[in-house]
């Protein structure tokens, strides 16, 4: 038989596009990338069942990425509509910028040929201000040692791929005598709520919005580990915030923290309050169901929970570092090679956080020590070739003239070492080094 009679929408799409989210580069030292996570709508107009078995997904134009063939099982009754969408493990990191199109094709059990869709793909441009959200940690909340930590591109997918795009941020510390960055505080009972880094940190509104959903009272989990049976709501306590077109999701607040300015909204169950952007919105807790202290947020492209596609979620004004890379230096400063975050989603290797300016370190001085020295020279050497310039009587005129044409020289030529010493540095930041920290997922 030929291909199935399929129609097929994939998400998430703007203006007729596939988009994928814009990831932040691990260091200043590395390239951004993207974040590819589909969830496709499939409509089967056959007049039988059909079984989906395997979705292609080929890159279309430069530069060159490798299609994705991912196993599937799902059956899809005649005239009946179903979803797919990918698990964490099908998240496809693109190159920025990626190619142009995507072909996706849908390989059904006795069909010849696949089912096919051509659509075109671009990079996700947030509608919020300024194309991307506050994180919703503030600095004036962070203790000595303390980051916030989250990655992209691992989030499971439960809610029909809702939360393809979802972080569970944490706050850990650097432990020096295990090599380590847990989220506990070491030596202390982990079944404790209280002893993990997170527990009771206030929780920011990302956007100016309105609250559409929220829930308190929900008492927390000993951690760590999932509780059993799965609680109901899944999100604990929590707020579901209109922010213009996106909703989001912040889940597992502490039970009483919820800020009361917000769950006495107009409406005959509290909500509609008018939320601001940075105002506090409750304690991180472990509620619903969560296996520790930490903050989960996502957005979707909705006014329901539960109700709508997801999409990228990116931050502004943070900066963001692989673990791995992240220095034993408090307060943080630039010369470690922080990568700025502007519009992006969190990158792809798990990072921390610094969710504020960042203090100038001792590079920037070393960075201009050697081109302010060399421009003195060949400042001083102009000045010697000069008529009433700096003039040297015992050298006399001719030997001052050698002596300013020599410094000038001496100047260039240090410009030229500078320059061939930042290029060979360029070059050897693309080799991959060797990690001295270890990275410990949440």
């Amino acid at each position: 038989m030929s291909a199935p009679n399929l129609t097929i929408t994939a998400e998430p799409a703007e203006s007729s596009k596939v988009v994928y989210g814009a990831l932040a580069a691990k260091s200043s030292n590395d390239s951004p990338n993207g974040q590819l996570s589909l969830v496709l709508t499939i409509t089967n107009n056959e007049q039988t069942s059909v079984h989906l078995n395997n979705v292609t997904v080929a890159f279309v134009g430069p530069p060159s990425v490798g299609q994705s063939s991912i196993s599937a099982d799902l059956d899809i009754p005649s005239h009946q509509i179903k979803r797919w969408f990918f698990q964490p493990g099908n998240n496809i990191i693109l190159p920025v910028p990626a190619p142009g199109a995507i072909k996706l094709s849908l390989s059904c059990d006795n069909f010849s040929d696949p089912a096919t869709l051509d659509v075109s793909l671009s990079q996700y441009q947030s509608p919020v201000a300024g194309g991307g959200y506050a994180f919703p940690g503030k600095v004036q909340d962070i203790k000595q040692g303390e980051f916030w930590t989250g990655v992209s591109a691992q989030h499971g997918s439960a809610g029909g791929g809702t939360q393809l795009f979802a972080y569970d941020l944490l706050m850990r510390v650097y432990d020096s005598a295990n090599n380590a960055w847990p989220t506990c505080r070491p030596g202390t009972d982990n079944t404790k709520n209280q002893n993990y880094y997170i527990w009771g940190k206030p929780i920011y509104a990302m956007a100016d919005g309105v609250v559409v959903q929220f829930l308190d009272g929900v008492a927390p989990n000993t951690p760590p580990g999932l509780p059993n049976p799965t609680p109901n709501p899944v999100e604990g306590n929590h707020f579901y915030i209109q922010h213009g077109d996106d909703l989001a999701l912040y889940a597992h607040f502490q039970a009483g923290s919820l800020n009361a300015d917000l769950t006495n909204g107009p409406n005959p169950d509290g909500t509609g309050a008018t939320v601001t952007k940075g105002q506090q919105l409750g304690l991180a807790g472990n509620t619903g169901n969560s296996s520790e202290p930490h903050l989960h947020i996502q957005v979707n492209r909705t006014t329901t929970p539960w109700g709508g596609p997801p999409r990228p979620l990116p931050f502004n004004d943070i900066y963001a570092l692989e673990l791995s890379s992240v220095p034993d230096v408090w307060p943080p400063t630039n010369d470690a090679p922080w990568s700025a975050v502007s519009a992006q989603d969190l990158p792809s290797a798990y990072s921390a956080i610094w969710p504020g300016s960042m203090k100038q370190g001792k590079a920037w001085l070393k960075r201009w020590i050697g081109p302010l020295a060399w421009a003195w020279i060949i400042f001083l050497g102009g000045l010697m070739i000069t008529p009433g310039g700096v003039s040297c009587p015992k050298c006399g005129v001719v030997l001052t003239d050698v002596l300013a044409i020599v410094s000038i020289g001496i100047g260039v030529l240090g410009f030229i070492s500078l320059a061939l010493a930042a290029a060979a540095t360029k070059r050897n930041a693309a080799i991959p080094q060797i990690d001295v920290k270890k990275e410990l997922h949440g």
